[in-house]
């Protein structure tokens, strides 16, 4: 279900970016910080919005995969604790079972 909803969010970005590039043909000057170019409106448009969504995509990658290490970290973190404690309770209950009990009447 949710490849199906990515896949149908990538088809309505596709077909806006067309309909945004069918009509925006005109030419302009880019001006970028070491140089300048002429490009078609609707070039210099896709060419924004893909290096946006890639960027994004890094970012968002970058906090998932830290997220996902952190996430792993704590795991083991806890299972090595949560083995400590069952090891301290076996070690109590071991050590009931060998208490003598006797009558103090």
């Amino acid at each position: 279900m949710k490849f199906v909803i990515i896949f149908l969010l990538l088809i309505v970005i596709f077909a806006i970016s067309i309909t945004l590039g069918a009509n925006n043909n005109q030419t302009v000057v880019f001006n970028y910080l070491l140089a300048q170019t002429e490009c078609r409106l609707s070039t210099l448009f896709a060419i924004l919005f893909g290096s946006g969504f890639i960027l994004g995509w890094f970012v968002t990658g970058f906090f998932f995969v830290r997220v996902k290490l952190r996430h792993s970290s704590t795991q083991r973190k806890l299972k090595k604790v949560q083995k400590m404690y069952d090891d301290e309770i076996a070690n109590r209950q071991k050590t009931e079972l060998t208490i003598p009990i006797t009558d103090s009447k």
